[in-house]
C-alpha cells in the first residue's frame, strides 16, 4: 500500500512523464521530418537512423516508467473504486507506444533503416527519391500517432489523478 506521498509522487511522475515522452516524440515528427524531407535523402536517411538509434534508448524506458507508475497506482486504488480502470487505462496507454512501433511502424522503419544503410544504391533500388520522401512523410505521420497515444494515455492517468 502506497502512503498518500507516495500516491502523489507517483501521480505527479506518471503524467509528467508521459507528458514529456508524448511531446518528444511528437516533436520529431513535427521539427525533424520537415528538416529531413529538404534534405538529400542519403544524408537524411543516415541522420534517421541515428534518430532510431538514440529513440530506442530513451523512449521505451520513459514510457515504461511512466505506465509502471500508472499500474502500482491501479494496484493500490481499490478494485470498487473507478480510478483504478482510469490508472489501468493510462497504464496501457503510456506503454501502447511499443505494440503499435512494433505492429505498425517496424515496417517502415526497417525500410527507410535498410535504404539508409545501403545509400545512394539503396535510394535507387528503392524506387528513388520519391519513394524515400513518402517513407519519410509516412514515418512522420506514423510517429506523430505514437506520441498521441501516450499522450492520451497521459491524460487519462491526468484525470484520474485530478479526481482522486
Amino acid at each position: 500500500m502506497t502512503t498518500p506521498l507516495q500516491t502523489v509522487a507517483l501521480q505527479i511522475f506518471g503524467v509528467s512523464t508521459g507528458f514529456i515522452t508524448a511531446g518528444g516524440i511528437i516533436a520529431l515528427s513535427y521539427s525533424t521530418v520537415p528538416i529531413f524531407l529538404e534534405h538529400p535523402n542519403e544524408i537524411s536517411l543516415r541522420h534517421l537512423n541515428a534518430l532510431f538509434s538514440s529513440g530506442s534508448h530513451i523512449f521505451p524506458q520513459l514510457a515504461t516508467a511512466a505506465s509502471t507508475a500508472f499500474s502500482v497506482l491501479a494496484y493500490n486504488t481499490p478494485a470498487s473504486s473507478s480510478l483504478r480502470n482510469q490508472y489501468i487505462l493510462a497504464a496501457a496507454g503510456t506503454i501502447g507506444i511499443a505494440p503499435f512501433t512494433i505492429l505498425v511502424m517496424k515496417p517502415t522503419n526497417m525500410t527507410l533503416k535498410e535504404i539508409g544503410e545501403q545509400g545512394e544504391e539503396g535510394i535507387k533500388k528503392s524506387g528513388g527519391e520519391q519513394r524515400v520522401q513518402e517513407l519519410l512523410r509516412r514515418f512522420g505521420r506514423l510517429n506523430a500517432i505514437r506520441g498521441g497515444i501516450l499522450a492520451m494515455g497521459a491524460a487519462i492517468g491526468l484525470k484520474a489523478a485530478l479526481s482522486s
